[in-house]
């Protein structure tokens, strides 16, 4: 008999989970950044953004492979060693925001790269979101259907996808008008590839609490459990769009997303300008 899943309750009275979003923790009682000891280059550029923009980050290794592969025979784990080695490493983050009484944390991969006025994006979007609130996805690799001006947008790139003159200038303009767009939060339908979320105090105590039950019935990797507890109302969670976090990496760089002014190009830590890159990875198509 499976075990039986517990239901969160989203709307359990807690406290507001942000304070002064120009803080040197971006508005959270704690910044957390998870890196792999495999890709020091990265955790070195999360570093320098840090120093640059003034973010006092705790740095959390990742679980290896070799750790993962052990708890996976151990505990019987159903996802493969390396989602369990990232399971296991947010689960030990839950678990130090519960044994601290953490109020909120901002959960970071250090593969990112992130907009020179993060603070002032920050700023706009706590005071906005409505309250009680479980998670805010700061950084995702794909769109959501419900972010604002997505769909009217995709729309609007495969009509003026031609050599027509005029439909170019078009996507030019439009293009620059939307990555410049206002900072706004949403509730979210299913946020997909979550480079970085803010997680309240009792949703970090509640996934401290089920997350490893849930890993020995469940096969799915980290970014869709926390998409699907808030697909399904378990619980309420919103999005910031634009992203003010996006993915950056030297291995993959069609993985690389758009950022209006990079805090790595400013420092002339990537070469490539994230200006002219696609805003989501599903759009990389449709957006040249």
């Amino acid at each position: 008999m499976p075990p039986q899943i517990y239901r969160f309750q989203p709307n359990e009275p807690q406290p507001r989970i942000y304070s002064d979003a120009m803080n040197s923790t971006l508005g959270f009682q704690r910044v957390y950044v998870v890196y792999s000891a495999s890709d020091p280059s990265s955790l070195e550029n999360f570093k320098s953004i840090a120093v640059l923009l003034d973010i006092d980050a705790r740095y959390i290794e990742q679980t290896s492979i070799e750790r993962a592969n052990t708890l996976q025979r151990q505990h019987a784990y159903l996802a493969n060693p390396v989602e369990i080695a990232e399971l296991d490493t947010h689960a030990r983050i839950y678990a130090h925001m519960a044994r601290h009484d953490i109020q909120s944390a901002l959960i970071i991969r250090s593969s990112v790269d992130m907009e020179l006025d993060i603070k002032l994006r920050m700023a706009s979007a706590l005071g906005d979101i409505p309250d009680p609130y479980d998670m805010l996805f700061v950084g995702r690799h794909y769109a959501e259907p419900t972010e604002p001006q997505v769909q009217e947008m995709m729309t609007f790139l495969r009509q003026t996808n031609s050599s027509d003159p005029s439909a170019q200038m078009q996507r030019v303009w439009a293009k620059r008008e939307f990555a410049s767009r206002k900072t706004r939060v949403y509730l979210s339908s299913f946020p997909s590839g979550i480079s970085a979320y803010a997680i309240g105090r009792q949703m970090a105590r509640r996934l401290h609490h089920r997350l490893r039950v849930r890993m020995t019935f469940d096969k799915h990797d980290l970014d869709f459990i926390l998409a699907d507890v808030a697909m399904v109302g378990l619980s309420v969670a919103y999005s910031m769009s634009p992203s003010p976090i996006a993915a950056y990496t030297t291995r993959h760089v069609s993985d690389n997303q758009l950022l209006t002014r990079s805090a790595l190009h400013v420092m002339s830590l990537r070469q490539d300008d994230p200006a002219m890159l696609s805003p989501y990875k599903d759009w990389a198509s449709m957006w040249t």
